[in-house]
């Protein structure tokens, strides 16, 4: 099977991870702009590009880890694909767990925390690499399937994802996942909130890292529907995001989107709670298709700030959170003011991640607690004239590295203690 990169794929996650940085300090900096500062309606335009983003940002971002691991499992044993998920994904989630999010110091509490599958969002102690650890146990669930997708490239059910990629107008991409969507929402959504990947979310996430998966293995009919519905998809999103807000801001049924109304007292299924489930669903499928589609035009090329940028996303995930709290403390001190410290914020907190990128690659035993893959380094002579004074050089830069990786995980945790005493 062919395995060329997509280097499309490549920078959608990029810029997604991008977006994440921005969504958090936006969102956790909203408590400091509304007191006494504003309402909803004097700040319209905020509230709806949050409230859209975060129906389709994570959904996408599953859609892609699908079909990352779609790429990695086509040159790789099962046996080796799950050590791999283990080392890559694992180790960062433990790591953060009780060291970044101080689990060492209830080690009993905070492991029994992480092997409850829905704690909570305020008992999670992994804090929001809740998305490592979602895509951890989809990774583990689905490997027999994927095995069996692998084993079989020409089988029924990739073969049955063909025949809908190759429905005429490309219909079938754009209704076939909706409605499986929309039926895990009707089915699922009406008994218990859903957050950070918990509750109905589980399953909803875990359909949209399947489907990246799944239209990879169809990968040439996946890619040649996405020229013939650019246009209708750039037409009906916006359609569909004005209809999604305003569905959720009109009906009488309480976090209708967000799930969890029958303890409330409302009845399970109804028309609104129907239409809530297509319009949303609908809604973000045709966001990821939007993306999607425009990336496959424009970005399918190779770059070196990609590979880099590529290289620094688990880190700079792992790390931002910490960063974005300090950040907006500061900067709420200096009085920005919402939308100037926004722009400030997101770019300072930006340059941080991508600093400690920069130190904590060149640890070598950090590497695996940041989720950095070996990273070749430019080759050092070890004969010839200096060649001792060239390996000192290295041994002493190493040590270094290492100090300032281990500070820097102090000062995060020193950080989270002194907003937690605040």
């Amino acid at each position: 099977m062919n395995t060329e990169r997509r280097y499309d794929v490549d920078w959608l996650r990029v810029i997604l991870f991008g977006l994440l940085i921005w969504f958090h300090y936006a969102v956790f900096s909203l408590g400091i702009l509304f007191e006494n500062r504003g309402t909803v309606e004097d700040n319209l335009p905020l509230f709806f590009i949050i409230s859209v983003m975060h129906q389709w940002r994570l959904a996408a971002l599953f859609v892609i880890s699908g079909m990352g691991t779609a790429f990695a499992f086509r040159r790789k044993t099962t046996r080796t694909y799950l050590k791999e998920r283990g080392v890559r994904l694992l180790v960062p989630l433990l790591f953060t767990t009780y060291l970044l999010f101080w689990g060492i110091v209830t080690p009993i509490d905070a492991t029994k925390r992480l092997l409850t599958i829905f704690p909570g969002a305020e008992d999670m102690p992994y804090g929001h690499l809740w998305f490592v650890y979602n895509l951890l146990i989809y990774s583990v669930i689905l490997t027999p399937l994927f095995t069996h997708i692998r084993n079989n490239p020409d089988g029924k059910l990739v073969n049955s994802v063909r025949t809908i990629l190759k429905m005429p107008f490309g219909m079938g991409i754009l209704i076939f996942p909706s409605l499986i969507l929309a039926l895990n929402g009707i089915l699922f959504k009406p008994w218990a909130f859903g957050e950070v990947g918990m509750w109905w979310e589980f399953p909803r996430y875990m359909l949209y890292f399947l489907f990246g998966y799944l239209l990879i293995s169809a990968k040439e009919e996946y890619f040649a529907v996405l020229d013939k519905i650019r246009i209708p998809v750039t037409i009906m999103t916006p359609i569909l995001a004005l209809m999604y807000f305003g569905f959720q801001e009109t009906t009488n049924i309480p976090a209708i989107m967000e799930g969890g109304w029958v303890p409330k007292g409302y009845p399970a299924v109804s028309g609104d709670t129907i239409n809530s489930a297509f319009i949303q669903s609908f809604h973000a499928w045709f966001w990821c298709l939007l993306i999607f589609s425009w990336a496959s035009k424009f970005l399918n090329r190779a770059s070196d700030r990609l590979t880099y940028l590529n290289q620094s996303i688990y880190p700079a995930y792992i790390v931002h959170m910490h960063i974005t709290f300090v950040t907006i403390i500061i900067l709420e001190i200096m009085g920005l003011s919402y939308y100037s410290g926004l722009i400030v914020g997101t770019l300072i907190v930006g340059a941080i991640c991508l600093f400690i990128f920069e130190i904590v690659k060149r640890a070598k035993l950090a590497r695996p607690f940041f989720g950095i893959k070996e990273i070749p380094m430019k080759e050092i002579e070890e004969e010839g004239p200096g060649s001792l004074d060239r390996r000192i050089q290295r041994i002493a830069g190493s040590v270094i590295f290492h100090i300032l990786s281990l500070v820097i995980v102090l000062i995060m945790m020193a950080a989270l203690a002194a907003m937690a005493e605040g």
